[in-house]
């Protein structure tokens, strides 16, 4: 049916895709999540991870993961955003990667608040891949840790405060009314 040259070619072909895959598969790859959001009607927890390669450098050209921990369910239940939960807790695209003096930064903006950006950098520090979240909280950009969302009934927002670390390390908060 095949020429010997061209099952041979096939062969070749196919052994080389088999190890692309199988190293591909080895590589270890870790998410690391960089922030996370809550609300006021539960404990679940809409998650923000770097996925990262062993050195530390953000995979893809959409790095930022998006995903629920189900804690009203259990520790380790983790769920994809629904399509209709993307406008709020979605991120814009694009995710835009870059390399640093320090390691690595990825930009996104969360769809509910295009107009402030928020830098995920990774860098490793003490043999361990590091992630944190940037964005400007008050007067100083810092480390961002947490977004509550308090919610009304039926599916109005009464504020959002997000909180975090400034540049000297203490805590910061800011509350963003709707």
């Amino acid at each position: 049916m095949f020429p010997e040259s061209r099952l041979s070619n096939l062969t070749v072909v196919a052994l080389a895709t088999a190890a692309t895959l199988a190293s591909a598969a080895e590589a270890p790859l870790s998410s690391q999540s960089a922030f996370f959001l809550t609300r006021s009607e539960n404990r679940n927890q809409v998650h923000y991870a770097l996925r990262l390669d062993e050195a530390c450098r953000p995979v893809g050209a959409r790095p930022v993961q998006v995903y629920w921990r189900m804690l009203e369910r259990g520790p380790s239940e983790v769920e994809e955003l629904l399509g209709i939960e993307q406008p709020v807790y979605g991120l814009e695209d694009p995710q835009t990667v870059e390399a640093t003096e320090d390691g690595w930064r990825v930009r996104v903006r969360l769809r509910a608040f295009p107009s402030r950006p928020i830098d995920i950098t990774t860098a490793r520090a003490e043999g361990k891949c590091q992630v944190q979240a940037w964005t400007k909280l008050g007067d100083s950009v810092s480390r961002l840790e947490h977004v509550f969302v308090k919610t009304s009934w039926p599916f109005s927002v009464d504020f959002v405060r997000l909180d975090g670390a400034g540049p000297d390390g203490q805590p910061v908060h800011e509350l963003i009314r709707q």
